[in-house]
């Protein structure tokens, strides 16, 4: 995947409403890359919490899929209600016409059910809104790793802490988990088989937390997981004291597995993280806690 300068890419709200100023410094920064930005029809509605319809929404995703010229999709924000988008979706149309939809958070629905039903990958960890709230440039993880993914080169990125220790290779899948259990038992989970699973959260209480990860691991095909990635849980608080830690999840979740995990690598709401290739494969070496794109 390369988007060179000078490409056109569509810009699409699949969750939630946003304003024109929302936007701003976050399309100035993609002009600035060299890249020429084009508004979907219904990128400022607002229907209900979301950003218009989701006929709507889906439409502005398709004419993009649909139009030669744009090279690549980035979403506004994150919120809710991408995934009520996907039934709307000709799977058919992007699978002959493969192009990222890059964006994180709740754009996580919307990206997992894409690849499920068409191995398209997507890029993970930047939104034209969120990363912007604070000046006119993202944070340098953020710029350097979507960058060089845009550029077509491969991505080799580190940090984090060893759960597991060990290598493996999969298909990353994921993102944030709340978005991404909400796919299980849907025609939009991907396939579990020979990937590396990547988990991070905002503002749910690490009880919630514990059933969610429970309810993947009791999905078919949990056990061919080859890899976890666990990133940031942003302001995930503990209800109770006996309700534990993020960390204390993470150890009771992973105490039988024999499979490569690390924790806190530098993904998910916090300002700073790495953008990824969802739906790539990938190599994660746990020992050093080294993710790479293959």
């Amino acid at each position: 995947m390369k988007i060179p300068p000078g490409s056109k890419i569509g810009i699409v709200s699949p969750s939630k409403p946003v304003s024109e100023e929302a936007v701003t410094r976050g399309l100035e920064y993609l002009k600035g890359l060299g890249y020429i930005p084009v508004l979907g029809r219904h990128v400022f509605d607002a229907y209900r919490y979301m950003a218009g319809t989701p006929q709507d929404r889906a439409e502005d995703l398709m004419s993009f899929y649909r139009d030669p010229e744009i090279k690549a999709v980035f979403s506004t924000a994150g919120g809710d209600g991408s995934q009520m988008i996907a039934p709307f979706l000709d799977y058919d149309t992007i699978a002959q016409n493969p192009k990222p939809l890059i964006g994180f958070s709740d754009t996580t629905a919307i990206q997992n059910a894409i690849i499920a039903r068409t191995g398209t990958p997507q890029l993970t960890g930047f939104l034209l809104s969120y990363d912007f709230l604070d000046g006119p440039l993202p944070d340098a993880k953020i710029n350097a790793s979507l960058t060089t993914l845009l550029n077509g080169d491969k991505l080799k990125v580190s940090g984090g802490q060893t759960v597991i220790g060990g290598q493996a290779e999969g298909i990353l899948v994921g993102g944030c988990l709340s978005l991404f259990k909400s796919l299980c038992g849907t025609p939009y989970f991907p396939s579990l088989k020979n990937t590396i699973l990547l988990i991070e959260d905002v503002e749910e209480k690490t009880y919630k937390l514990d059933l969610m990860l429970e309810q993947l691991r009791q999905c078919p095909d949990f056990s061919k997981v080859s890899g976890i990635i666990f990133g940031d849980f942003y302001n995930c608080e503990i209800r109770q004291p006996q309700d534990g830690s993020t960390d204390e999840m993470i150890n009771c979740f992973t105490q039988e597995m024999n499979i490569p995990v690390i924790r806190h690598f530098p993904y998910g709401h916090k300002k700073s993280r790495y953008v990824l290739p969802l739906g790539s494969p990938i190599r994660l070496n746990a020992d050093n806690c080294t993710l790479e794109q293959l």
